[in-house]
């Protein structure tokens, strides 16, 4: 039998509880068994509720991990790690009463899933990685920016350090490259309360969702990992090797958001829906 959730959360509305001193913003659309989704690094809850869309038979359960969103105050700076967003989740799914869900994330947030399903708070159903940037080893080059943006806006503030981003010589080769990942690194100077947060820019990267393969290798869930071609902050290689250590995972090569958002987002939902169709009891 699904787990249900409590009553109370199924608006689509900002909801909140206290965890860790920390008031957690979330939200829960629709009804039936949970989805629960995290956003990446920077965004917030927003972010998963586009690339998902409006649930059909089940629940979706969203979330702003600290140092993002609308959850305050950010928190000791040590604790933005992978580690203490995952507890963080396990805190929010047993506050709705959730022992089983279906879970996943878009970049960081795929690393935050993965660390979920390694503490085995919750039977997950399914895990869906999308986009995944980091893999074992802390501050891989695909991430390499970020402690340099987190530098500016501490140093120079949004409007200068912006400024002086766009002149690094590494900028100007992805936008040759890729001027819709140089577009999403820019937002990160306009993202509300950009300065005080930029922390999370800074430790993020140089932590890592997991220190060896082996723990993730034993999981028995079956996994959809989605990568994209076109992608610099998001290599393709990184959803392959997160698809080919899971057990029971499969990877889905979809159009980057950044060349055709429109496809991503139809390709994505196509995959997800039959993935959620042959997990969810």
């Amino acid at each position: 039998m699904v787990s249900g959730i409590r009553e109370h959360a199924r608006a689509n509305v900002n909801q909140f509880f206290v965890h860790d001193n920390i008031r957690f913003c979330y939200q829960v659309i629709g009804k039936g068994p949970p989805v629960v989704f995290c956003h990446g690094l920077g965004g917030d809850l927003e972010a998963p509720k586009e690339l998902v869309g409006v649930p059909d038979n089940y629940q979706l359960i969203v979330w702003d991990s600290r140092g993002h969103g609308g959850t305050e105050p950010l928190g000791p700076i040590d604790a933005l790690t992978f580690a203490s967003f995952a507890g963080d989740l396990a805190a929010l799914l047993g506050h709705l009463q959730i022992r089983e869900a279906v879970v996943g994330g878009i970049s960081m947030g795929a690393g935050v899933a993965a660390q979920l399903a390694l503490r085995h708070v919750v039977h997950i159903w399914g895990l869906v990685l999308v986009r995944p940037a980091s893999l074992e080893q802390p501050l891989p080059k695909n991430l390499a920016l970020f402690p340099r943006i987190a530098k500016l806006l501490g140093d120079l503030g949004s409007e200068s350090g912006l400024v002086e981003f766009l002149r690094f010589p590494e900028v100007a080769a992805m936008k040759r490259v890729s001027p819709g990942a140089v577009d999403s690194l820019i937002e990160q100077f306009r993202k509300p309360q950009a300065v005080e947060r930029r922390a999370r820019l800074d430790r993020i990267p140089r932590d890592r969702p997991i220190v060896s393969w082996e723990p993730i290798e034993q999981l028995d869930i079956p996994a959809l990992v989605v990568g994209t071609g076109h992608d610099p902050l998001h290599p393709l290689d990184m959803a392959a090797t997160w698809a080919r250590h899971l057990a029971k995972g499969r990877l889905a090569n979809i159009p980057s958001k950044y060349e055709s958002p429109e496809q991503h987002v139809r390709q994505f939902r196509r995959h997800l829906n039959s993935f959620l169709k042959s997990v969810i009891p």
